[in-house]
């Protein structure tokens, strides 16, 4: 009898597990309005296209355009994602009212941040500082980058009479990037302290791991997916506290500094040029509001310094595994050097065509193959093609379809060619709609001109100095996280040129 029961049981239980699957899925399917992008059938109930999206990404996006043209929706993690190719890609971009980055789907930063309170106001002010204080003065900026470029090689990388092998690239041209970022943002005083170029350096890796959770938890609720990931900080644990000491520890007797000289020297009081001064100027500067300055800061310097110290590591590899290539950018290099006897500035750069060109291809292949989380906040938008989309969708650009169109680029779009921009009209600043890697239309990457100004100084400072290659000899494949491109993993080779 004790055996019938506990089989009965084990049977009830099995039928209610499947009796709830059953509601679950009759809940959690998707419905899409008839004038909505296709959404492209899946045939596992729950995870719809989940495990493609992330196992085999540029196939199943390539497919799927294929087969239901330049919009069409996939089922990801428990919500439906509206996918825009090449075509409709500058509409999202373009039409800011219409559709909103989407930050906070990535990682808390309301939470992360917690003195920032309205990140619209921080990005309009970080915005403004990158176009005006920093991309519209890069003339000045020059001989700051060229000096902490070559201290931090110097101090990282330093003499290889005898070949050395470094493992960890990323890491290593963050450490050279940090300085010269540092002394722009602090100003020299603060960024002599070692520690605080070593915490804006460290700030974007500390905080990688939460953005690199899958929102698994999505499935059932995207509130529990967020819930989840920000147990830590509701413990206690933020990765920003320890850096915000840092700096408010080393900054905060340069401010006092500064707001004696403006009180001593009232209208002879010379500006300091670095970020920190941008933030004391403006109208409404509040000293006792530190904090709030301090995280501004690590939101601007989160891109200046990561995102940059990527594009350098992947175009190390695709330079260290190139040896033409690598000769062809050292006959340039060599050349440039000799004009201005070592002391390249603003002018000089601008002669690096092979190098820009370098850059730019670099840049067109190591984007991630999806970007940009957007979401609509008007009540719809309809597309130029005809598709609507509602309030609440979420929407991601499928920036590879751009980078790689063969009918921009040629049939040879897949292959990396290093100066197939030298004879155009095309710096790796320029923006348009099949090269969006800094996004696109006036809300395009105000930034931008700093960080392809300073990339060109570190690749042409290691290029005179160092012989570089490929532990392997060959090329190295990059590392793809889902819709994310990542830099190689493997090491590479310095060596001091004879």
């Amino acid at each position: 009898m004790g055996e019938y029961l506990k089989e009965t049981s084990v049977f009830q239980t099995y039928i209610v597990g499947i009796i709830i699957l059953i509601i679950f899925y009759i809940i959690k399917r998707p419905r899409i309005a008839a004038n909505e992008p296709p959404l492209v059938p899946y045939t596992i109930p729950i995870l719809g296209h989940t495990y493609n999206y992330l196992f085999n990404t540029q196939k199943f996006l390539k497919e799927c355009k294929e087969q239901y043209g330049e919009c069409f929706s996939v089922y990801v993690f428990g919500y439906v994602v509206t996918v825009v190719s090449r075509d409709s890609l500058s509409e999202v971009l373009i039409n800011r009212e219409v559709f909103e980055l989407d930050i906070f789907e990535i990682l808390p930063f309301n939470m992360i941040f917690e003195n920032v309170g309205d990140f619209g106001k921080v990005a309009h002010i970080n915005a403004k500082l990158a176009r005006e204080k920093i991309s519209a003065k890069i003339e000045v900026c020059t001989p700051v980058i060229r000096k902490y470029i070559v201290e931090g090689i110097d101090k990282w990388i330093g003499d290889c009479k005898e070949p050395k092998e470094f493992r960890s690239i990323w890491s290593l041209t963050n450490n050279i990037i940090a300085l010269p970022v540092a002394n722009i943002m602090v100003g020299e005083e603060a960024a002599s302290h070692e520690d605080v170029t070593k915490s804006l350096g460290d700030f974007a890796f500390d905080i990688g791991p939460l953005g690199a959770i899958p929102p698994v938890f999505s499935f059932i609720h995207p509130k529990l997916h967020e819930f989840v990931i920000t147990l830590p900080l509701r413990f206690g644990w933020n990765p920003v506290a320890r850096h915000r000491k840092i700096i408010i520890n080393q900054i905060k007797p340069v401010i006092e500094k500064r707001i004696k000289e403006k009180k001593t020297l009232g209208k002879d009081y010379k500006p300091y040029f670095d970020a920190l001064e941008y933030y004391m100027s403006q109208p409404d500067f509040d000293y006792s509001k530190l904090h709030y300055y301090v995280d501004a800061l690590f939101v601007l310097t989160f891109g200046a310094i990561g995102t940059t110290s990527g594009a350098v590591t992947n175009g190390l590899f695709d330079m260290a595994g190139r040896p033409d290539c690598f000769n062809e950018l050292y006959e340039e290099a060599m050349m440039i050097d000799k004009e201005c006897n070592g002391s390249i500035g603003f002018a000089d750069v601008q002669k690096m065509k092979k190098l820009d060109s370098f850059v730019k291809e670099v840049l067109r292949h190591s984007d991630d193959t999806l970007k940009r989380l957007h979401k609509v906040i008007s009540e719809s938008y309809t597309f130029s093609n005809g598709y609507t989309v509602p309030k609440g969708r979420r929407i991601n650009l499928y920036v590879n379809d751009a980078l790689k169109s063969k009918d921009f680029y040629g049939d040879d779009a897949d292959e990396f060619k290093p100066f197939r921009f030298v004879n155009e009209n095309s710096p790796a600043t320029k923006v348009d709609r099949n090269y969006v890697v800094f996004g696109g239309g006036k809300h395009a990457c105000p930034g931008r001109f700093f960080a392809i100004h300073e990339a060109k100084i570190i690749f042409h400072k290691l290029i005179l100095r160092y012989n570089i290659k490929t532990k392997s000899g060959k090329i190295e494949n990059k590392t793809y996280l889902g819709p994310s491109t990542l830099p190689p993993r493997g090491s590479l080779i310095f060596e001091n040129r004879k």
